[in-house]
């Protein structure tokens, strides 16, 4: 019995041994194309994002010099206003200063013109 044993085991053993290696390398086979397969996937993830990150910097960029077209509108509009300001200043002075002027004594003499004055010029639309 014990010899029938020893001849058994060795020849049912290798069969399964060999059903097991089998099975075993197709499980790495499978494992290394899995691995493969998640480090493509994180290249690709890799190549996006960088992409991204460029498409970010341009935006940012392209934001940034309309931000600064904008505050060169805004900051002449504002030189303008002031300009206009002033002007008017002048001009609602020199109003003022041509009424507490004393009036003629001889009503002959005609009283100047306002149409000589300058008129304010509106500030600039953008």
């Amino acid at each position: 019995m014990r010899d029938r044993l020893c001849i058994i085991i060795p020849a049912a053993g290798f069969p399964f041994l060999l059903v097991l290696f089998i099975v075993l390398w197709q499980s790495l086979q499978q494992q290394n194309r899995t691995v493969q397969d998640l480090v493509k996937q994180l290249e690709e993830l890799e190549r996006v994002e960088l992409r991204d990150r460029e498409g970010n910097r341009e935006l940012i960029e392209q934001q940034l010099g309309v931000l600064q077209t904008r505050q060169q509108t805004l900051q002449r509009q504002i030189r303008n206003l002031e300009s206009w300001q002033r002007a008017s200043g002048d001009r609602e002075r020199a109003l003022w200063n041509r009424l507490q002027a004393p009036f003629p004594a001889n009503p002959d003499v005609d009283l100047p013109d306002n149409r000589d004055m300058e008129r304010p010029a509106p500030p600039e639309q953008p």
